[in-house]
């Protein structure tokens, strides 16, 4: 079956200019001043919550964060509590917000947040190794039964 639509132009690219360019931070954990989590009324925080908040407090690029951002963080901190209880509403909140936050490795791309290792190299897609890499020419043969 065909696919219809505009073929891809010949000369594609975007003509749009990126507002602002990578952020690198060193992937190495964060471990400076970060905010121990409030209390939270009569209730101790559920131990996820408290899993989450230790996983993001020492995220490497928290140390780009103003305390506006651990605010946000804090808060959001207070959704993960009520979605570890139960609340599975909360769910989509959450979802928004950890993109916000760069929790994932897709999150951070969008946000344009790049870690490097320590000795300076930007984090790129691993090269494989050339002897494991089969060579087109060999499949086809061995794919249409030549010798």
């Amino acid at each position: 079956m065909a696919i219809t639509g505009r073929p891809p132009s010949a000369n594609s690219r975007n003509r749009n200019p990126k507002a602002y360019d990578w952020t690198t931070v060193e992937a190495v954990p964060f471990d400076g001043e970060s905010p121990e989590l409030p209390r939270n009324g009569r209730k101790k925080w559920h131990p996820e919550t408290l899993a989450w908040w230790d996983a993001v407090r020492h995220m490497p690029h928290c140390r780009l964060w103003t305390d506006t951002d651990w605010r946000f963080a804090m808060e959001t901190a207070v959704l993960v509590d009520a979605f570890w209880r139960g609340e599975a509403n909360r769910a989509a909140e959450l979802r928004l917000r950890a993109a916000k936050l760069g929790l994932t490795h897709e999150d951070r791309l969008k946000l344009r947040i790049r870690y490097t290792s320590p000795d300076g190299d930007a984090d790129a897609p691993p090269v494989p190794d050339a002897a494991a890499v089969t060579r087109l020419d060999e499949r086809r043969r061995r794919l249409s039964g030549g010798a």
